[in-house]
């Protein structure tokens, strides 16, 4: 459990708001609004739900076996020998912005034998997705977020057994991994006529912001003797990443280190 440290008051509400530690925008367990947990004002950016489709285990079951099938890496006894170890879902916050980014580069061509300066502008509008929570893993840039079923937040769209997390960084936290990410984006788009930047300056226009929170399975399985983990999406059932033993390592073909 959490270890609360703090407690607020919430703007619209007026309910007690408990703060674990690292929280920056935290949705009212009462009413549903969110607020800024370093100033105690209420957020006005437009706050989405996905509604999650599968939402216990045992419909959730399937899809996990399924998986285990498919894919002629894993051992083709994955599905009859595992064991699933444990089962949670997730509500995670993500941070939504529709954008133009514009990079200002400098850098040469060397591939050809001769140092040819380039230099110049690259423009592109885009939606970009940066989950709001610290320290993890989460492969985010594999992540579709299933907008066919998003809708405005309301608190009757969140499963009562489901964990609900809130966001540990504030929209001005996440615009600036944004602006990190594309930067590092439009380094790889330009690398057909780049070989060695000395510059890159990207600047964002937030067109749009949208604090949208998704509901994932995270599923924890043991095969033999070892753990391995998968993030189902609950709302397709399809697997978002999942780790796992290889018909290789089964056979003894190599080992892990």
């Amino acid at each position: 459990m959490a270890e609360v440290y703090e407690s607020i008051k919430c703007p619209n509400c007026g309910a007690p708001l408990s703060i674990t530690p690292g929280e920056l925008v935290l949705t009212c367990e009462f009413c549903g609004s969110d607020v800024n947990t370093a100033t105690g004002a209420k957020y006005v950016f437009k706050h989405s739900i996905i509604a999650a489709r599968h939402k216990e285990k045992d419909a959730v079951i399937p899809f996990v076996k399924s998986w285990m099938r498919s894919g002629f890496l894993k051992p083709p006894d994955l599905s009859r020998k595992s064991k699933i170890v444990d089962m949670e879902l997730s509500l995670l916050p993500f941070f939504v912005f529709r954008l133009k980014a514009s990079t200002v580069y400098h850098g040469y061509l060397t591939r050809t034998g001769a140092q040819q300066e380039r230099k110049g502008v690259f423009e592109k509008e885009c939606y970009w997705k940066i989950l709001a929570r610290r320290d993890s893993i989460f492969p985010v840039a594999e992540y579709v977020i299933p907008l066919q079923a998003k809708a405005p937040f309301a608190l009757s769209f969140v499963p009562p057994s489901a964990s609900f997390l809130n966001g540990e960084l504030d929209e001005g936290a996440a615009k600036d991994m944004a602006r990190q990410e594309i930067d590092s984006h439009h380094r790889h788009l330009l690398s057909d006529a780049v070989d060695t930047f000395t510059s890159t300056e990207t600047k964002l226009d937030v067109l749009d912001t949208e604090f949208i929170h998704a509901p994932l399975w995270h599923v924890k399985y043991q095969y033999g003797s070892r753990m391995y983990d998968m993030v189902l999406d609950a709302v397709t059932g399809s697997h978002v990443w999942a780790t796992f033993p290889t018909s290789r390592e089964k056979k003894g073909l190599f080992r892990r280190r």
